[in-house]
């Protein structure tokens, strides 16, 4: 699979998928194995065009990404692709939709067949959804396949729902329609040290993403290499109110006594323990955290 962040003319017909991709969740696998499959029966290159920044983002809109732009690549080069295509949403944002298929999609990339979602829209002027593009299709003769939506308890799977998801800290809702566990990656940093005083040592973990679902979570902690159950406290240390309003990531490995300031640490959410809350001592904090690994069995 080549990767390229400019676009550049293939040397021959391609089926191709577009989107932003957040999250790569169960709708998102489901478009890129249909594009697969039509790209492999018509003997097609398979090729997905993204977008960097999200448009949301572009626009100044609020929004909070499910992943960063690097996690969201690694997922895509790891699709079975022939080229993935990740350009500058500056470069086509004031391009019209018909420019937009007969110059980008029909001219540079040499589609012949266009793999699309349910709320699928192109063209600067947003008049690009399913029904002007067939009518496109019989002009430009290509051929729009729909790939099919997908549902997970009774919800049709969005990136938008499964923010919704996790930032109520809903893990085990938002993991299902992920099919896999929500993930952040972080740098560990020094911390107050206060973890190791009462006898459970933290990772303080600093993170590029955005969304980070306050509570206490059962994790799994990725480590140069090897793989860790853990606990997870997301919030502001309410106990010990010199820490500040800040948003802290702060992770216990049981056993885990290596100094590790400055690697590199991908946590995986498996669910919710419970909502953290300010305990009347130190003490009390103690055997709080002692009940929570001992409710997990690690």
């Amino acid at each position: 699979m080549r990767f390229r962040r400019s676009l550049e003319k293939l040397s021959r017909p391609s089926a191709v998928a577009i989107g932003n991709f957040d999250g790569f969740h169960a709708g998102h696998r489901r478009i890129i194995e249909t594009l697969v499959a039509a790209a492999r029966d018509q003997q097609l290159a398979a090729v997905v065009l993204t977008f960097q920044p999200h448009p949301r983002i572009f626009f100044q809109h609020p929004i909070q990404l499910i992943s960063t732009d690097r996690q969201r690549l690694e997922i895509l080069k790891h699709q079975a692709l022939d080229r993935l295509f990740c350009i500058d949403f500056a470069g086509v944002v004031a391009c019209p939709a018909r420019d937009f298929v007969h110059d980008i999609l029909r001219g540079t990339l040499r589609m012949n067949v266009l793999v699309v979602g349910e709320d699928f829209r192109c063209g600067s002027d947003r008049t690009g959804d399913l029904a002007w593009l067939s009518r496109q299709a019989a002009t430009e003769r290509f051929t729009i396949i729909q790939a099919p939506g997908v549902e997970i308890d009774g919800c049709r799977v969005t990136s938008s729902l499964i923010r919704k998801r996790l930032a109520a800290g809903a893990i085990g809702a938002a993991n299902r329609m992920l099919e896999k566990p929500y993930y952040i990656d972080g740098v560990v940093e020094k911390g107050a040290g206060r973890g190791r005083q009462l006898g459970f040592p933290t990772m303080n973990l600093a993170t590029d993403n955005q969304i980070l679902p306050c509570g206490v979570f059962h994790t799994r902690s990725a480590v140069g290499g090897s793989v860790y159950e853990s606990v997870t406290n997301i919030g502001r240390a309410p106990t010990f109110r010199s820490h500040g309003q800040q948003l802290r990531v702060e992770t216990h490995i049981p056993g885990f006594r290596r100094t590790i300031y400055g690697v590199k640490v991908r946590l995986h959410f498996i669910e919710k323990i419970r909502e953290e809350r300010e305990f009347a001592s130190a003490a009390d904090l103690v055997e709080q955290i002692r009940r929570d690994i001992t409710f997990l069995g690690i």
